[in-house]
């Protein structure tokens, strides 16, 4: 009785001197690569990688490939394919997917149909629509404008570029709700209705912009430093955003990179030491519980680099695994 009276006391106080118990059922942080007809399923804890053959993993240039939905991973194939644990059998959620792109919602994707009728040169569709990682439909087909591809999704709808210009659209009612400024035409990531994107080559200034109502924040690089947001994420949460960062005067497809974070309440953007990486397929992702962040960099049949970073700590690290070629990440 003692002992247990003595323990409790002793969790007390040091509750009292600002130390958390770390939560007992925080799971560990999980990275999946995805290559051609294989993937790696990265225990970060235990820098431990192990391969697993998946043949529905088509080669191909889809805007994502793999993401991680709730608890599971959605993966894309010219299908797409959910899983709960990597090396279980993938489960087709839709079959006649052209591509997908992540959902406003955390637990859902966009899927778009091909229209067969179109030119390969076209590759217009017929139908969009939103499913969750179990492959139930929330928002049924609808025929996108002008058979155009989705460029990015949030709250209030879809968004496209059209006409040299931004537009979000409802797929619920098939009309345009509003038109954006959003800068150059490639869009960064979404997180619910707020859009990053950049006001021009090289992207010294980082746009946040409210869907619904237009407002734009605006986030500057780091004097002689510009954002690549191509691999860029939101954390879980939507307080940050993690983004390649590279010297400005240099194409992001030649200068290493480092891994920077934008608090998107501040709008102050700091570079995480030792976080360098070799350019190439540069990617972040963050872990579900929004406490680590990872970064990886590096070409085709070269050593890739793979980084962590948690919250709080001095810097980032390598984690000392070996892993094949692979084209999109995703962390759980």
């Amino acid at each position: 009785m003692r002992a247990r009276t003595l323990a409790a006391v002793l969790v007390v106080l040091a509750m009292g001197c600002g130390v958390e118990p770390e939560p007992a059922d925080r799971r560990a942080a999980e990275l999946v690569l995805v290559g051609d007809g294989e993937l790696w399923d990265v225990d970060v804890a235990a820098q431990r990688a192990t391969h697993v053959r998946a043949p529905e993993l088509s080669p191909g240039d889809p805007p994502r490939r793999v993401l991680r939905r709730g608890d599971r991973f959605v993966f894309w194939g010219y299908a797409t394919y959910a899983a709960e644990r990597i090396g279980a059998p993938l489960e087709r959620i839709a079959g006649d997917s052209w591509f997908f792109i992540p959902s406003a919602h955390a637990d859902r994707v966009w899927i778009t149909v091909l229209d067969r009728s179109t030119p390969a040169t076209r590759n217009g569709l017929e139908a969009v629509r939103e499913i969750t990682a179990e492959g139930a439909v929330e928002v049924a087909d609808a025929k996108p404008p002008g058979g155009d591809w989705p460029q990015g999704a949030v709250v209030s709808g879809l968004l496209f570029h059209r006409d040299g210009a931004w537009v979000v659209w409802d797929p619920r009612t098939g009309q345009v709700i509003r038109r954006l400024e959003l800068g150059r035409p490639f869009l960064g990531p979404t997180y619910g209705d707020v859009i990053a994107s950049c006001a021009d080559e090289p992207c010294v200034e980082l746009w946040l912009t409210d869907a619904r109502t237009g407002r734009r924040r605006i986030a500057q690089a780091p004097p002689g430093k510009a954002f690549e947001l191509s691999g860029a994420a939101f954390s879980p949460d939507g307080r940050r955003l993690a983004a390649q960062i590279h010297d400005a005067g240099a194409p992001p497809s030649e200068a290493p990179a480092d891994l920077a974070l934008v608090d998107v309440r501040a709008l102050s953007t700091r570079l995480v030491p030792a976080s360098t990486v070799a350019p190439g397929y540069v990617l972040t992702a963050w872990s579900s519980a929004g406490d680590q962040v990872f970064i990886t960099g590096g070409e085709r049949f070269e050593r890739r680099t793979i980084l962590a970073y948690r919250l709080g700590d001095a810097s980032a690290r390598a984690l000392d695994v070996h892993v094949g070629d692979f084209y999109d990440m995703a962390a759980r």
